[in-house]
């Protein structure tokens, strides 16, 4: 495959099912891990396309959400020289995140292949993800708190934004509306309320008969009082007679207050799961 026969353009609606049929039947994908699936990425995110003879080729999704950092969500190609189109279409959207303001762009790569694409585009491995897992049936005590557990609600939404975009760094905040997205494929979604003002929140997935602590965040000045603890503990009584005696969690390895509050609670470090990669505009 040619580089200079490729047509580089930006994704439009009329491509989805084309673009969905192509992804269905590719063995090189890369997928950002996040609550969309494909069809919601496509609809919400900018996308563009390589076209070769008027089939498509390759696929590449890179965005922001609410700061100058934007993420890899979405690659895919169908041919063995790859790397070097997969190259050509990266310049293509490259140029146009710079003029967006984008300072850097993250990924976090899951194989070998998204590994070689990352690298061969400048990236820099910059740090680990590791996850966690708890097998027991037993719930462990909770650590009496001032806080209340209910609920979370979609009035609760912009209280939860605020929590989540000072608890976590600029790379990894979300936006309102995915925290909206959020809320709404939550299995299991509760808020810690003091003073009347959400100070913490808990989101979880099930998937396969896991349970998946998504996104769990506690404001800094009440942090280390047993908030977040108690936010977890919540969640297993709930679960206590369920099926889903498996629950996992992620974090960045140097994450190690969050690591120490999950071992505390009887999770096991199961060990590296994605490598965290950067590109710096300056």
């Amino acid at each position: 495959m040619s580089q200079s026969r490729i047509t580089i353009r930006l994704g439009q609606s009329s491509q989805y099912q084309d673009i969905l049929q192509f992804l269905a039947s590719n063995t090189y994908l890369y997928q950002h891990l996040e609550w969309l699936s494909i069809e919601e990425l496509l609809n919400q995110h900018q996308f563009h396309v390589g076209i070769d003879d008027d089939d498509i080729v390759c696929v590449l999704s890179i965005s922001k959400e609410n700061t100058q950092f934007a993420w890899v969500r979405l690659a895919a190609h169908n041919f063995t020289d790859s790397i070097d189109v997969m190259k050509v279409l990266w310049n293509r959207v490259k140029h146009i995140l710079q003029q967006q303001d984008i300072c850097c762009v993250c990924a976090l790569s899951t194989n070998k292949w998204s590994e070689t694409l990352l690298n061969s585009w400048g990236y820099t491995a910059t740090g680990e993800i590791v996850a966690l897992r708890r097998e027991h049936k037993s719930t462990p005590n909770v650590t009496q708190s001032l806080a209340k557990i209910r609920e979370a609600t979609y009035d609760d939404l912009s209280e939860i934004t605020s929590v989540d975009n000072v608890v976590f760094k600029d790379m990894w905040q979300c936006s309102s509306q995915m925290l909206k997205l959020a809320l709404h494929k939550a299995q299991y979604a509760t808020v810690a309320v003091m003073n009347n003002s959400c100070i913490g929140y808990l989101l979880a997935t099930i998937d396969t008969n896991v349970l998946f602590i998504a996104r769990l965040a506690v404001s800094p000045e009440y942090q280390r009082q047993g908030i977040g603890r108690a936010l977890i503990v919540n969640m297993l009584n709930c679960y206590q007679d369920a099926k889903y005696t498996t629950i996992e969690v992620v974090t960045q390895n140097d994450n190690y207050a969050s690591i120490s509050l999950y071992q505390s609670l009887d999770f096991q470090l199961i060990g590296q799961i994605a490598t965290l990669w950067t590109y710096n505009f300056n």
